[in-house]
């Protein structure tokens, strides 16, 4: 057996260990692109002349509205509403919000409105569309994005007084961006900027309701809601409300939240959204109104007092949305809040 001298024994062994190093950096290397890729091809968004979708391994995740649908038979078509998010689903497929439901008509999916306004002294009221003295409607869409790590859309909404003579009174400019995941569950952040788009600001009274809005599906409506009380022909099942100090839908109204969930039965099979409110947003955490008897919430810093929006001084706000097929699990609801403000 040959024996090699001791230096070139030395060399040959760091030789050969550089090879493994420079095979292991190709292989990391490799197996960081393929990943890439695969989250890349995992994300989609698809834009037509009414929507935009974004989709998470060809299933839908949330779609926006650059116009509105119909109103349904024997709906008013003053109801309909531009530059909202519906539908927004789960994993499985269930639709988790609600367009124009029988109940309340004027709240559609995942949108944006204040109640109690004030424009030039004039009162506005974005959110009761029957009023006929505002609205918020889809203006433009800025972008849409796909990369390696997210896809989504960035979209210009308008406020608008309606009332004689018509003024654009804030532009809001969302981005929605949605995020892969393991598949057992979906996840989107949307954010806000508010600005005035005139001098005039726009005052925002204190009031008991208003902001960014959640509304789920008509099912989800307790026995006890007056609206809707003697529609027999209503599906109705099991519906509740859970916030970050474990409050459900009485207790919770008006409580200063992290996050707020809403879940129910769907063909019996529980499904659940939870939004998380960013620790930086205005009046954080915010008060979050829970509708008694409707499956509907919002994070609305106005319960705490007027604040006024301007060119200057906009309005900023950041929610994240997690939406799985099973009831909401609190500690983990707890984990991604921390784990979304720290980063």
């Amino acid at each position: 057996m040959q024996v090699l001298p001791g230096p070139l024994v030395h060399g040959v062994l760091h030789l050969q260990r550089a090879n493994c190093i420079t095979f292991s950096l190709l292989a990391w290397f490799a197996s960081t692109c393929l990943t890439t890729v695969a989250v890349a091809q995992s994300l989609k968004v698809v834009e037509t002349d009414n929507v935009i979708t974004v989709k998470h391994d060809g299933n839908s995740v949330v779609t926006y509205n650059k116009v509105s649908p119909s109103a349904p038979q024997g709906i008013d078509s003053v109801y309909e509403r531009s530059g909202c998010l519906h539908p927004v689903r789960s994993p499985q497929g269930q639709t988790v919000t609600a367009m124009f439901p029988v109940d309340h008509p004027h709240q559609h999916g995942v949108f944006s409105a204040w109640v109690q306004t004030t424009y030039a002294g004039q009162p506005v009221d974005f959110w009761n569309l029957a009023g006929g003295t505002g609205r918020v409607l889809h203006e433009r869409v800025v972008s849409t994005f796909q990369n390696h790590k997210a896809a989504g859309f960035e979209v210009d909404l308008i406020h608008r007084v309606t009332s004689e003579p018509p003024v654009d009174v804030l532009r809001e400019r969302w981005k929605v961006t949605v995020y892969p995941t393991d598949g057992t569950y979906h996840c989107f952040d949307l954010q806000t900027e508010q600005r005035a788009i005139t001098t005039k600001p726009l005052k925002i009274s204190k009031y008991h309701y208003g902001g960014v809005v959640l509304r789920g599906p008509t099912r989800w409506l307790t026995a006890k809601d007056k609206d809707v009380r003697n529609r027999t022909d209503l599906t109705r099942e099991p519906s509740e409300f859970l916030n970050n100090l474990r409050s459900r839908r009485v207790e919770g109204n008006h409580q200063h939240a992290k996050w707020v969930a809403l879940w129910g039965d769907i063909d019996g099979e529980p499904v659940s959204i939870a939004v998380l409110c960013h620790k930086e947003n205005f009046r954080a955490p915010q008060a979050a109104r829970l509708h008694p008897t409707k499956p509907y919430f919002c994070f609305a810093p106005c319960v705490d007092g007027s604040f006024t929006i301007e060119h200057d001084h906009p309005f900023k706000g950041r929610y994240r949305y997690l939406v799985t097929d099973t009831e909401p699990d609190a500690e983990w609801i707890d984990r991604q809040w921390m784990e979304w403000c720290d980063n």
